[in-house]
């Protein structure tokens, strides 16, 4: 017996733990993720991720809706996070496990259009005032392009970034241009009041995982969103939002902020 113990610690050292549970974490901007009058979860990715979990035979599981900048710190720190929608980006890569698309979208400067300044290059940026929400990717990449803190004014949500626009307290906002326009829908503002003035990029938008994430979870999830794209759910899913993701056609005349 006594022999039989420390075989059987041994054996207990090779007993796979089973993976934590993955936490969800989202933010309130529409029309990609945010909840409703209800406080239920709604939006395009939440739909998505509905149809992931049920590909993978799972029951829904709770999603928390945070300050973008309160999430992205969380998916730093916990190993189970899971951070959505976030923009996947070069520099971010690496930080990063990703199961993507959910979509695809650009990043721009967009101004009001009855006085939005002309840019041409980031040079023309260093007189004016920046509209960003904290950590988001506009703020993320002004200042990976070398654009000074000083010429931004970050607050915690999208909905306070378009506010400032419209109260001409900013010159300019930077974010997803998608979002940015929709925010400005559900304040009042036709799409048709303000203009994009600089791209500053284009990226996939993806569920973001801590790097510690357990990466058989993360595989899981990614063959199931391959497997949902492949299918007319996700098909009706794309159309019914269609209507919320129009652009206004890329011309030659918009800059690339580079």
């Amino acid at each position: 017996m006594r022999r039989l113990l420390p075989a059987l610690a041994s054996l207990a050292l090779f007993i796979a733990l089973p993976a934590p549970a993955l936490i969800y974490y989202s933010e309130q901007n529409m029309p990609l993720n945010g909840q409703d009058k209800n406080g239920q979860p709604v939006g395009l990715a939440v739909e998505l991720l509905r149809l992931m979990w049920r590909e993978m035979g799972e029951p829904e599981h709770p999603i928390h809706f945070l300050p973008w900048a309160r999430g992205w710190y969380l998916l730093t720190q916990q190993q189970e996070a899971v951070l959505f929608t976030t923009a996947h980006t070069k520099e971010r890569d690496p930080h990063f496990l990703w199961v993507c698309p959910i979509s695809h979208s650009r990043v721009a400067l967009v101004g009001r259009k009855q006085d939005a300044p002309k840019v041409a290059s980031k040079a023309d940026l260093a007189k004016l005032q920046i509209g960003v929400m904290q950590a988001d990717v506009g703020e993320q990449l002004l200042l990976n392009r070398g654009i000074s803190p000083g010429n931004m004014m970050s607050v915690e949500r999208m909905d306070q970034v378009v506010r400032q626009l419209i109260m001409a307290r900013t010159d300019l906002v930077a974010g997803n241009e998608v979002m940015l326009r929709h925010q400005a829908k559900e304040l009042g503002f036709p799409s048709e009041d303000f203009v994009t003035v600089a791209i500053i990029e284009e990226q996939d938008n993806c569920f973001a995982f801590n790097l510690r994430a357990d990466k058989q979870q993360v595989a899981r999830l990614q063959q199931a969103l391959d497997k949902v794209r492949q299918g007319d759910e996700y098909k009706h899913l794309m159309k019914r939002y269609q209507l919320l993701s129009i652009l206004p056609e890329t011309t030659p005349t918009i800059p690339r902020l580079e």
